[in-house]
């Protein structure tokens, strides 16, 4: 199948095409809702608001067992209720925290592991990082455990997906790029 430019390459055009055109929006919170919701698999067909003190872009994946909330307040807001949410829930949460200003936005992702009713684990400062295999990834700042997105949930790795400082910045750069270009489109002259 092919687009206005040419082959889709990936399956995240396509969900953000079809989200896009469901909400008619390209704000950084729907562009990052979708690119994460690409790595969960199919669309939900019903996503569940998730109120409760969290911000109003939360959504619930039931299928991964993770909730997703954006915000762009800096940390540590809404921090307490996530951790509050993953243990009141037993699931994951995810909040990602970015805010456009002028052609800049940051995006800082905190996870609070709660999956099974096990004790909270919580990681903070993470990055998008996107692997050479496709897997998306939230890294540490260096080296340290990092966090697989699949269709299965988060899955938490001692180890992080890259082994050189470079190879980091090249991943991070890759994630980066895909978001940009979504919220940026080309524009056909």
């Amino acid at each position: 199948m092919s687009g206005p430019i040419g082959p889709r390459p990936t399956k995240l055009w396509n969900t953000l095409v079809i989200k896009s055109k469901m909400n008619r929006s390209r704000s950084v919170a729907s562009v990052l809702c979708n690119y994460f919701l690409a790595e969960f698999g199919p669309l939900p067909s019903v996503m569940r608001q998730v109120g409760g003190g969290m911000p109003a872009d939360t959504v619930s994946v039931e299928s991964s067992d993770v909730v997703l909330s954006f915000t762009c307040l800096d940390a540590p807001h809404f921090r307490s209720r996530t951790r509050a949410m993953a243990q009141v829930q037993s699931r994951d949460v995810v909040l990602v925290r970015s805010c456009r200003s002028a052609d800049v936005f940051p995006i800082t992702v905190e996870v609070t592991l709660a999956g099974g009713g096990l004790a909270l684990f919580d990681l903070v400062d993470l990055d998008l990082y996107r692997h050479v295999d496709g897997a998306l990834w939230l890294v540490p700042e260096l080296f340290g455990a990092a966090i697989r997105l699949t269709a299965d949930g988060l899955i938490l790795e001692m180890v992080p997906p890259y082994s050189t400082v470079r190879e980091r910045g090249a991943g991070i750069y890759r994630a980066t790029a895909e978001i940009a270009a979504e919220i940026f489109p080309q524009v056909d002259c």
